[in-house]
C-alpha cells in the first residue's frame, strides 16, 4: 500500500464497489463470468455457509441463495440485518484467483452487496490481520479445487 490518492481510491472501490472501471484487469469481461461465479459458489456452498460468522446457518443459506438469484439478474433482497451481515462476510472474503476469476468475483461481490442493501448499512466482522483462521484451507479442500 503506497497511500497515494489513486491507490486509496482503488482500494475503496475493490473493498466496497462499484467494481466497474477498476484499473486492475487488462482484458474484457468474458461471457461466462456469471456462470463461473454461480458454479464456484454452488460447488462450495456448504463450506461457505459453515465458515460464516453468522451462527444461524439457515439465515446464511437463505441469504446466499437470494444473492445467487440476484446474480442471475432476478430481483431478490434481504431485510434481515443478520442475513445482510452474512452476505458482507462472504463478499469481503472472496479471493481472486483462489475462489474465482476477477470478473466472476466482481459480479459476485456486486450481487452480494445489492442483495444486502435493503437491510441498511451493515458491517461484517473485519478481516483479521494477525491470522486468517476464518479461511482455513482444510475446510474447503473436501470439495476439491
Amino acid at each position: 500500500e503506497n497511500s497515494t490518492p489513486e491507490q486509496q481510491r482503488c482500494k475503496a472501490l475493490v473493498d466496497q464497489g462499484p467494481w466497474e472501471g477498476l484499473p486492475d484487469c487488462g482484458y474484457p469481461e468474458p461471457p461466462d463470468s456469471v456462470a463461473e461465479a454461480l458454479a464456484r459458489t454452488l460447488k462450495h456452498r456448504e463450506d461457505i455457509i459453515n465458515a460464516n460468522c453468522v451462527k444461524d446457518k439457515a439465515k446464511v443459506e437463505e441469504a446466499l441463495l437470494c444473492a445467487l438469484t440476484t446474480l442471475t439478474g432476478q430481483a431478490c433482497s434481504v431485510q434481515d440485518k443478520e442475513m445482510a451481515v452474512a452476505l458482507m462476510y462472504i463478499r469481503d472474503r472472496i479471493n481472486v484467483p483462489r475462489d474465482m476469476s476477477i470478473w466472476a468475483a466482481r459480479r459476485m461481490r456486486k450481487a452480494l452487496t445489492q442483495t444486502a442493501a435493503a437491510a441498511g448499512p451493515v458491517q461484517a466482522l473485519p478481516i483479521p490481520i494477525d491470522n486468517r483462521y476464518d479461511q482455513q484451507p482444510t475446510e474447503f479442500s473436501r470439495a476439491g479445487a
